[in-house]
């Protein structure tokens, strides 16, 4: 992965986490919040429903709102009105890939930024096929072409707002959405997102159905993983720059391995967005931890350990349990930010493999995978 790349990964990996709240969606209410997100909620008026887009990076006060429309006659009803089903959509995001594939809507995909980093193998050969475009950088993509192709909506991942970019597009008749499901930091929370594209594809009941499920296996498995009466020490985290970036307290990680029943060394730590570590505090408060995760870029310990000579004398690397995120289906594509955002479920049932592998004794690991030597 590029420093671009693993920057916007790191960012994604490790910021802040919210709590989820305990109301429950509804869609015969006249509004109604999802159970766990933060950032969308939709409502009723006039028999038309709403999405409401809140807050979509962190530290942003930026609202969205769209009545989402079925019938064209009925399109001048509101101002700024979305189609639905959409059928001809581009995206800046390969983790709206991953929602799309969950409803079978890769068909209606028709333009992606940076196609290199897509692990799809069904999107692959469709860009390849020249039936799905690239759109260049997510900060600025093509907005001509997308223009003059008809294209319905654009799904933009941002960390600002970019409507200086964008405002062309939005003049053409073309929605920007920001879909902020990767600043959620809860994994069910970012996961509840697939309502959004459910009623976005007009498939709201299938999306409500896949989302159900998976929170049952989720929470399912969660809890079969605290009936061990082991908690394996963890260290999270990679070098970059000099600086250990990790984690912090309440980061959608941190949930993922407390749910996974592993005891992360620096769970308590607090820090604007994830932890930046000095090595040698790395070592002093972890040399003892059995398992690393989200190691680096590296596919293998042997460059991991030259960062620093701190690394080699960590008890993770001499057990050789250094696990990252980089397994994949193509040449640079992170399975885990394109499927693993939809289906939190399985990213779970990996951890606890990796940290109980009793537990899961047939599981093979979909998402992470062991530094070789």
């Amino acid at each position: 992965m590029k420093s671009y790349g693993l920057v916007i990964a790191i960012i994604m990996l490790l910021s802040g986490c919210n709590t989820p709240n305990d109301k429950q969606t509804s869609i015969e209410k006249n509004q109604w919040s999802p159970k766990y997100a933060k950032g969308f909620s939709f409502e009723k008026k006039d028999g038309i429903t709403y999405l409401n887009i809140k807050n979509p990076w962190p530290g942003s006060i930026y609202t969205q709102q769209f009545a989402l429309i079925s019938k064209e006659k009925d399109l001048k009803k509101a101002s700024t009105a979305i189609k639905i089903p959409l059928k001809r959509w581009a995206t800046s995001s390969t983790s709206h890939v991953g929602f799309a594939q969950e409803l079978d809507e890769i068909n209606s995909l028709k333009a992606i930024s940076r196609t290199s980093y897509v692990s799809s193998k069904d999107v692959q050969n469709r860009i390849e096929n020249n039936e799905i475009r690239e759109l260049g950088q997510s900060n600025q993509p093509d907005v001509e072409w997308m223009i003059s192709n008809q294209i319905e909506a654009f799904f933009n991942f941002s960390i600002g707002d970019n409507s200086a970019e964008f405002t062309v597009l939005e003049k053409a008749g073309v929605p920007v959405i920001y879909i902020g499901e990767w600043s959620e930091q809860h994994p069910l929370a970012r996961a509840e997102w697939i309502k959004v594209f459910g009623l976005l594809f007009d498939k709201q009941k299938q999306a409500d159905s896949i989302f159900l499920k998976i929170e049952e296996d989720y929470l399912q498995w969660s809890e079969r993983a605290k009936t061990q009466d082991t908690s394996p020490k963890i260290i999270s985290g990679s070098l970059y720059n000099g600086i250990w970036y990790a984690p912090q307290k309440d980061s959608y990680m941190q949930k993922f391995y407390e749910d996974a029943h592993l005891d992360y060394i620096w769970k308590d730590l607090e820090y604007t967005g994830s932890l930046q570590l000095d090595m040698e505090f790395v070592f002093g408060t972890a040399k003892n931890a059995s398992i690393w995760l989200n190691s680096s870029e590296f596919q293998s310990i042997e460059p991991l350990m030259k960062l620093h000579p701190l690394i080699p004398k960590l008890s993770a690397v001499q057990k050789n349990k250094v696990y990252n995120t980089l397994k994949t289906n193509s040449s640079k594509g992170v399975l885990f930010y394109e499927k693993g955002v939809v289906r939190p479920d399985l990213v779970l049932k990996d951890l606890i493999q990796i940290g109980h592998p009793q537990l899961f004794k047939d599981h093979k690991l979909q998402f992470f995978a062991k530094l070789d030597r």
